[in-house]
């Protein structure tokens, strides 16, 4: 018997190892391969993923052994080894059903071609996990009806979801201004900053905001930053706007870049963005004006 233990000790210990191993593989694969420029981060979750894999392969051995021994008659199915193994694979069912329902529903909330039934169904389906990820998916999805993105914006309990709904081509006007004249936080408004149906009384009270308006010197760099620079981008941005924009006294990096590439800044407003920060800023604003034969 000693050595039956010992042998599956040593199972039980390459069980985790493989676990630990797959995960951290998958982990490398994904950061590698991912075009995203934060994909890197990702590394510093292998330990944290690797262990957990690792536990779920030592119990994947365990339940396997248990319950062959049950089978075999080597120990009775009410001991607790036995019980054990069956909460364990009773969690790994629900988790897995989870998972299922999760994939089905993101599936259906990403699906350009879902009717608005399908996919309002799916906003109100309950969720024990991704719940976020799906309501993401639907408010990029292009066919989400009208009615489902107010709702989103009337309840603005969550504000980077409002700021989808506030890029989408589908949210009603009366929405869109709702969102206007509420909170100016950059991860509330920069959707709108960027929809090309935004009007001139929206690109006014978004842009005529200072240093005062915030707590926090990071909270007015990350609003030049997502929401002054996607209304220089933005089309649909009155002329004297964007003016009153391109002269702003210490402008954030991308606020200047922004300038710097907008197909209608003039020459002067592209190298008093070049000269508002580093030497790479300038260098990138002098390529500009030598495309445009400034």
């Amino acid at each position: 018997m000693v050595p039956q233990n010992r042998s599956r000790k040593l199972i039980y210990a390459l069980g985790a190892v493989a676990g630990f191993l797959c995960a951290t593989a998958y982990i490398l694969y994904v950061a590698f391969t991912s075009t995203s420029s934060t994909a890197a981060i990702g590394l510093l979750f292998v330990p944290v993923y690797g262990v957990l894999a690792g536990m779920i392969g030592w119990a994947v051995v365990y339940v396997g052994f248990t319950f062959a021994d049950a089978i075999a008659g080597r120990q009775s199915w009410r001991s607790g080894h036995v019980l054990t193994a069956s909460i364990l694979l009773a969690l790994a069912l629900l988790v897995i059903s989870a998972l299922l329902l999760f994939r089905n529903a993101l599936g259906v909330a990403g699906d350009a071609q879902a009717t608005p039934e399908m996919l309002a169904e799916i906003s109100q389906s309950w969720l024990p996990l991704g719940r976020r990820d799906v309501d993401e998916a639907l408010l990029k999805n292009p066919a989400t009806p009208a009615a489902m993105l107010t709702a989103v914006v009337d309840v603005g309990r969550d504000n980077y979801l409002v700021s989808l709904a506030g890029a989408h081509a589908n949210t009603p006007m009366a929405a869109l201004e709702k969102i206007a004249t509420g909170p100016l936080r950059y991860d509330r408004v920069a959707g709108l900053a960027g929809n090309t149906r935004l009007t001139p009384a929206m690109a006014q009270r978004l842009a005529n905001i200072s240093r005062g308006d915030f707590i926090h010197d990071v909270e007015y760099s990350l609003y030049q930053t997502y929401v002054l620079a996607a209304l220089v981008k933005n089309p649909a941005t009155p002329r004297d706007v964007f003016d009153r924009l391109a002269a702003r006294e210490a402008p954030e990096y991308f606020l200047s870049v922004a300038v710097i590439y907008a197909p209608r800044a003039t020459c002067a407003q592209i190298l008093r963005a070049g000269k508002s920060g580093s030497d790479v800023l300038y260098s990138t604003a002098q390529s500009q004006l030598k495309k445009r034969g400034c």
